[in-house]
This record gives structure tokens, C-alpha cells and sequence, in this order.
């Protein structure tokens, strides 16, 4: 593998983190980087290694099982484990800087559930430093089109250009969502990534009245649905803007979210 920036997934040993490992193995896989494994534990310890502080056995087999996992998606994969001290998303927060993605479940052990104002899910969506892929049960790889919400704002713009990388990686077509561009406008604001990546196919569909229920009808299809944190009409100094917001409350399938 390619030396570089990883992709960090977040572990905790549910069926959503299980999920969410096999995608970010995929990911990494895809893009030819690390893939971090991360799991954290909820104590003042720092712990980095095997049997180094109460309950590492318990935190280290947990992690172990997570590189396995891992490395069974595909054997040339540079997994690198790290075991961390909580709380979780300080610690997730902090590998986010620098990776190219930060994957994890929307449902998970103690403190990992989504929804909830104060869980780890919310507070990675609102200050992660790199995109943040959640993945619910529901994590089926779909063919059709990568679908992006385009509200206008620097935070569309580069979920646009994360959306069309993915739609490269993965060799489908993008499918943007616009409703506060008109689709000649929404067509302009890709054409940086449209000649950055001239493969991938682009399509334009309004959504004038409810963009979160436009992508979420859209998502069925799609293999991913990507949105940038902030979005046109959003109320200034929130962290997660409404858009997003509203589509994080009811994950049925992956989503991305870009700063």
C-alpha cells in the first residue's frame, strides 16, 4: 500500500462498528492508504499497548478482533490498531486531523448511539476535521450514483468534491441535489470537479422546499449520500447545520458529512 493519510474507523465491537470497519477497510483499500483502527477507552488512562493499565485485556481483545476483521477484507491492507483513552470523541476528533476520513456506526456501545444532542455520532459530525462517513446497519454497497446535497456554501462545494472523488473511486456517476442554486448555477459550482474528474458523469435535480427528504427519498439507491456541514439558511454559530442535521436524526443509510 501507498504511504499516506488513512482512514480512521472507529471500533467498539457492536454490529454497527463491524459495519463500519468493512467500509472503511473498502475505503482504504480503494484510495491505497492505512487503514487506522481505533478503539477507545473510557477511562483517564492513556493506553497504547497490551496490559498496560486496568482493563487494557478487555480493551486490547476488542481492538485485536477489529484489526482482524480488517485485515480478512483484504490481506495487503496496512492496518495500524490503536487502542486510546476516552472520552470517545475527543479522541476520534483528534486522529480526524489528517486523515482523509473518519468512518464509524450510528449505533454502537455506550455512548456511540445516534440520535442525541451530546453523543459521540453528533459531536464528530459537527467538529470531525476530515469527512466523517456514518454507517447504520443498513450499510449495503448500492451501484447507482453518488447522490450530494448543493446548498450553495463552501461546505457543498467540497462535499461536492468528495462526492465526485468517491463516484471516481467507485466508477458511477454523481447526482446533485440543489435548493438554493438553480440548475444551471448547481452545474458551474461542479465544474471545478467535473474537469478534475472527467470520468465521472453528472446530473442536476432540484429540490426547491425539502432538500433533507429529497436526498433521503434519493439515498435509497445510492451507494452514498454526502452533504456539507453547513447548508444556505442555516442559523450562524451551529455546529451541524439543519440539513444535516435532519438527515443525521434519521440515518437509514451511509452518510457523508464534509466540513
Amino acid at each position: 500500500m501507498m504511504a499516506g493519510p488513512g482512514v480512521v474507523a472507529g471500533f467498539d465491537g457492536s454490529a454497527a462498528s463491524v459495519r463500519a470497519l468493512d467500509w472503511a477497510a473498502a475505503e482504504a483499500t480503494m484510495r491505497q492508504v492505512p487503514l487506522i483502527v481505533c478503539h477507545v477507552r473510557e477511562d483517564r488512562a492513556v493506553v497504547r499497548s497490551v496490559g498496560t493499565g486496568p482493563g487494557s485485556w478487555a480493551a486490547d481483545r476488542t481492538l485485536s478482533r477489529g484489526v482482524t476483521l480488517a485485515r480478512q477484507q483484504d490481506r495487503r491492507l496496512d492496518v495500524v490498531p490503536r487502542l486510546l483513552a476516552g472520552p470517545a470523541a475527543a479522541a476520534l476528533l483528534e486522529l480526524s486531523d489528517g486523515a482523509q476520513m473518519l468512518v464509524a456506526g450510528t449505533r454502537g456501545t455506550g455512548n456511540w448511539s445516534w440520535p442525541g444532542l451530546g453523543s459521540v455520532s453528533n459531536q464528530l459530525a459537527a467538529r470531525a476535521s476530515c469527512p466523517l462517513l456514518l454507517v447504520p446497519d443498513d450499510g449495503i454497497w448500492r451501484d447507482g450514483p453518488v447522490v450530494v446535497g448543493l446548498g450553495g456554501t463552501p461546505s457543498s462545494q467540497r462535499a461536492a468534491g468528495f462526492a465526485f472523488e468517491e463516484a471516481h473511486l467507485r466508477h458511477v456517476r454523481v447526482l446533485g441535489v440543489c435548493w438554493s442554486l438553480e440548475p444551471g448555477q448547481a452545474e458551474g459550482s461542479a465544474g471545478p470537479w467535473r474537469r478534475e474528474y472527467p470520468d465521472v458523469g453528472f446530473s442536476v435535480s432540484p429540490a426547491p422546499r425539502l432538500p433533507a427528504a429529497a436526498l433521503r427519498a434519493l439515498a435509497d439507491t445510492a451507494p452514498l449520500l454526502v452533504v456539507g456541514s453547513h447548508d444556505a439558511g442555516d442559523i450562524p454559530g451551529l455546529l451541524l447545520g439543519k440539513v444535516a442535521h435532519e438527515l443525521l436524526q434519521n440515518a437509514e443509510h451511509p452518510i457523508a458529512v464534509v466540513r
